[in-house]
């Protein structure tokens, strides 16, 4: 269960940077006005960043952690690849 919780926490902090990157495209908030959010989005941006990077790596060495490449493949065989 941690584990669901953990991915849908990467999940909405990718929706959260999306969706403030959107609205600052469309000038309807500019940066300096929200300046404590727009922090928070940076350090948010940064360690969704870190997490992939970290999950990158994990999945480059052939002895990495067994759990995280047995949920990448059902992942797979669920999606038909």
């Amino acid at each position: 269960m941690f584990g669901r919780l953990r991915l849908s926490f990467w999940l909405v902090s990718l929706g959260a940077i999306v969706l403030y990157v959107f609205f600052i495209a469309l000038a309807a908030i500019p940066p300096r006005e929200v300046a404590g959010v727009t922090i928070a989005m940076a350090v948010l941006a940064a360690l969704v960043v870190i997490h992939n990077l970290r999950v990158e790596s994990e999945l480059a060495d052939p002895g990495g952690d067994p759990r995280l490449r047995r949920s990448l493949n059902a992942q797979r065989e669920r999606r038909g690849f």
